[in-house]
């Protein structure tokens, strides 16, 4: 396939997402397009479907002494991880002022975790740590440049601990042909698996199970046919331009979407968001 222009200025993800951060919710990380209340709904569905993939590989049993979320935002995962027992959560964010909230908010719950600010497409951006649990939800596909986007990868492994595994939610595909053209102007993309699973296992992780993260509660980026694409096109923009009318529309659609995409689920449909989880092997003993 042939590049397209540009369609607008160059993203510059500093920029980008520190203006994006003036906002004191949901929609400074998740889709900005839409109000805070589908928002709210979104990250909920997510988070829902979240437990259900790591009930089922057993990763809180028992929960990790300590994790490391990669892209906090709002810190939503953060204070997730701790209501699941996790004692220490650290993290990082390319924002400043997003490190200093959930530093300050962590200091005011009396909890444990260290903060710092990070871009993780650069060489030595993180610390030299290792961690049973690393999160890295919905943060990779905001590094667009190929280059930048390798050196996050082989950066994020660097942080799980023999044993350990690496959690990822992102726009994956599993059918490379519908990976498109790289737009400058774009602040995400979605990327066939090999460009995860490739670096990934240069530095050591082996991919343990890749599955929906959600089917309806998000925008499509593939499907097993045209036909079915349109059809996911045209649910999400059901929701968008509903959402879009006013934040009392959350309502009655949130919860029409949770029921909704916890159906779809049961299918194995993975239009959109999946969840990938790499596991680096324990050394055998000597």
């Amino acid at each position: 396939m042939t590049g397209r222009p540009a369609s607008g200025p160059p993203y510059d993800p500093a920029r980008y997402w520190s203006d994006l951060h003036q906002r004191s919710d949901l929609s400074a990380v998740g889709q900005s397009a839409l109000p805070a209340a589908m928002n709210a709904w979104l990250y909920q569905i997510l988070e829902g479907n979240l437990r259900r993939f790591l009930g089922r590989h057993g990763l809180l049993r028992p929960a990790p002494a300590a994790a490391f979320d990669v892209g906090m935002g709002t810190g939503y995962w953060v204070r997730m991880w701790r209501a699941l027992g996790v004692p220490v959560v650290d993290g990082c964010d390319l924002v400043p002022a997003a490190v200093e909230r959930i530093g300050r908010e962590t200091a005011e719950a009396g909890a444990a975790g260290r903060f710092v600010v990070a871009d993780i497409g650069l060489p030595g951006s993180l610390p030299a740590a290792e961690y049973p649990l690393v999160s890295c939800l919905n943060v990779l596909l905001h590094v667009t440049d190929d280059a930048a986007f390798e050196r996050a990868l082989h950066n994020v492994a660097a942080l799980v601990a023999p044993g350990g595994v690496l959690l990822l939610a992102e726009p994956i595909l599993r059918n490379a042909a519908w990976e498109r053209p790289h737009d400058p102007a774009s602040h995400s993309r979605a990327r066939a698996i090999e460009r995860y699973r490739v670096p990934l296992e240069a530095a050591g992780l082996r991919l343990v199970d890749l599955r929906p993260a959600t089917v309806l509660a998000n925008n499509p980026i593939e499907a097993v046919s045209a036909g079915a694409f349109a059809r996911y096109g045209r649910w999400w923009r059901f929701v968008a331009r509903w959402s879009k009318r006013g934040a009392g529309h959350a309502r009655w659609l949130g919860p029409l979407l949770f029921v909704l995409d916890r159906l779809a689920m049961a299918t194995g449909a993975a239009p959109t968001t999946k969840f990938a989880l790499f596991r680096r092997p324990t050394p055998e003993p000597s």
